[in-house]
């Protein structure tokens, strides 16, 4: 009896760990609520998952998200899943380190969208923007570091597509001049600031640097300040070196896992 036990237990764990891959993150309730199990069952299998590496809980969400380590049982794990992974925890010790919130970005088809941030537990977010949030690649800081950054024939595929839509932020690409000058200045800078010329979001600023891995660009990193109180230069002149020490840590952590 004992051992059909342990044999159902493990099943009920692989059932938690399929429940979080199709969900991309969830809470105890969620998990108990699909897959039938009690919240009681569900947070022990969570805290014996945690206890071997399988699974993490985000301090900035409060839900379980499965980590790199869950390679070894499938391969339903994607690519940003592991930046989000290694990356969370940096991006929360840079926030307590600077109070300002900190984002972490990657390109999806014509856009930077957020994949992981401590807006919701910094004290000094003013815009709760979730993750999947979408940065226009012409004026965020993400999205020009991202430009500065990534292979040639990447970005003519990218500036191909931008030169197709009908977004009035996308529709700058027509201007070569305004293209090549930000990507000089982010190269020689080595981060990207939001162009306060083309406001798209009066409120905030912003600072950003590449997340690295050989010659690819994975994603950006970055920090995001109120406008009214802070600019992107003066968050550069700041927190870079903070900033910079993060990315590195981040980027070490990455050729670990082996992306």
């Amino acid at each position: 009896m004992e051992r059909y036990a342990g044999v159902k237990s493990a099943e009920r764990m692989f059932d938690i760990i399929e429940l979080l891959n199709q969900c991309r993150g969830a809470n105890i309730g969620d998990l108990s609520r699909r897959s039938g199990f009690s919240r009681r069952a569900v947070d022990r299998m969570l805290i014996s998952l945690t206890k071997y590496g399988y699974v993490r809980r985000l301090e900035t969400d409060g839900k379980y998200y499965l980590t790199h380590l869950v390679r070894k049982l499938s391969d339903g794990f994607s690519e940003e899943e592991w930046i989000t992974d290694v990356a969370s925890p940096i991006l929360v010790e840079l926030c307590k380190e600077i109070t300002w919130p900190c984002d972490l970005a990657t390109f999806i088809n014509d856009a930077m969208y957020l994949r992981d941030t401590t807006r919701r537990v910094s004290p000094f977010s003013i815009d709760w923007v979730t993750v999947g949030h979408r940065f226009p690649m012409m004026i965020s800081a993400t999205g020009r570091v991202y430009l500065s950054y990534c292979p040639d024939d990447e970005r003519e595929e990218i500036l191909d597509i931008l030169r197709r839509s009908s977004d009035q932020f996308d529709l700058l690409v027509n201007k070569p001049k305004y293209v090549e000058t930000f990507m000089e200045e982010t190269r020689k800078q080595e981060y990207g600031i939001r162009c306060r010329q083309h406001i798209y979001d009066g409120r905030t600023d912003s600072l950003a640097v590449p997340i690295q891995n050989g010659s690819r660009i994975l994603g950006t990193i970055g920090i995001v300040g109120i406008a009214s109180a802070i600019t992107g230069q003066e968050l550069a002149d700041r927190y870079l070196e903070k900033l910079m020490a993060a990315k590195n840590k981040l980027e070490l952590e990455i050729k670990k896992i082996k992306i």
